[in-house]
């Protein structure tokens, strides 16, 4: 592992996996907000913040061309790759560069704090960490949501564990957080994650994390206190397109 774990622009990678077609809402990535695209939005808050390179990894012709107009790296995929984290993979192993850290943010987050990346990435200090993720409290609103994946995990007083599990559907909130899509690996990680099997539980549960849950990785996971909010439904985009319109950003 490396022992300087700061965040250096030569350190950290930034991948943001950008399959066109989504099911709950058809090529979301593509929606505008407040007359930008979503997955431009993402792309520049992340080149803005400056915590290192940053590509977009797509099937799609429309959103590489449109990320090469608006000067956003990007890189083409295959359509047929299984889930977002594996086209992070491809992407990298096409950049032939080396990275400390994979970040795979998700292109759904038209809003997220620089503190997302920066706090993940630390749970690196511990070496027992395979790969780090984030999780914020859990809404009453959210337990029924199934489009909300909560995350099973006991936190220490710095707000960080090892998940144990992930689903959608939960009785109680005991022991469970609101999962934020951001994952962050090591080389090593990325590479063992990417050559396992799918897992039944990933594939029934449409959530890739499990991959790794079911064959022992170590998932270390940190509490923020605010909540990027994602866009998986047209009235989350009616929200967030709302909130960009009053802010006039």
């Amino acid at each position: 592992m490396t022992s300087n774990r700061k965040l250096k622009k030569e350190n950290l990678v930034i991948i943001i996996p950008a399959r066109l077609k989504s099911e709950r809402l058809r090529e979301k990535l593509l929606r505008k907000i407040n007359n930008v695209p979503m997955i431009l939005r993402v792309a520049k808050s992340a080149i803005n913040y400056k915590l290192g390179d940053v590509y977009v990894a797509t099937d799609s012709k429309k959103i590489f061309n449109l990320c090469i107009k608006n000067n956003v790296n990007s890189v083409m995929t295959q359509a047929n790759i299984k889930s977002g984290t594996d086209r992070v993979f491809s992407a990298y192993k096409v950049l032939d560069k080396k990275f400390d850290f994979i970040v795979n943010l998700q292109g759904d987050l038209p809003i997220f704090k620089k503190e997302l990346i920066e706090k993940t990435v630390n749970l690196f200090f511990d070496d027992k960490t395979d790969i780090a993720s984030a999780v914020c409290n859990l809404e009453n609103s959210e337990i029924r949501d199934t489009n909300i994946v909560k995350a099973n995990v006991i936190l220490d007083k710095k707000n960080e564990g090892f998940a144990r599990d992930f689903v959608r559907v939960i009785k109680s909130k005991k022991n469970f957080y609101h999962h934020i899509g951001l994952y962050i690996y090591t080389p090593i990680s990325l590479e063992k994650y990417v050559n396992l099997e799918q897992t039944s539980n990933e594939i029934n549960r449409s959530l890739e994390q499990m991959r790794a849950i079911d064959n022992k990785m170590k998932i270390k996971v940190v509490k923020l206190k605010n909540n990027p909010p994602s866009v998986d439904t047209m009235e989350d985009l009616k929200k967030i397109r709302l909130l960009f319109k009053n802010n006039n950003s």
